[in-house]
């Protein structure tokens, strides 16, 4: 799924993150669960995640503007795709997601 320059408007939303804020990351316990409203860069972050955007959302992380949009939401993501990201794909995304438990 091709999702072209929608990802140009968040821009100014994604700044580079402190080095407070990524020692705070990465020391950070995981998250309990993953859903469409989780920013994408922390899904693909884990593995188990990363699959379902792969399977789900085939394309989302080879975008050529993957930095551009990574910082957003699936939710976020989706008003901006055209309708190329649906209701029902969220749902599907979301469900799958739901069936990852921490430390799996």
């Amino acid at each position: 799924m091709a999702f072209g320059v929608a990802g140009l408007a968040c821009l100014g939303a994604c700044t580079a993150p402190s080095e407070a804020h990524v020692a705070a990351v990465n020391t950070a316990p995981a998250p309990a669960s993953f859903t469409v409203q989780t920013p994408i860069e922390k899904i693909a972050a884990d593995q188990r995640g990363k699959a379902v955007l792969d399977r789900d959302v085939p394309g989302v992380m080879s975008n050529p503007h993957y930095m551009l949009f990574s910082c957003m939401s699936l939710t976020q993501l989706a008003s901006m795709s055209g309708g190329r990201l649906t209701q029902s794909k969220l749902n599907q995304v979301n469900a799958d997601l739901a069936e990852l438990s921490p430390g799996q």
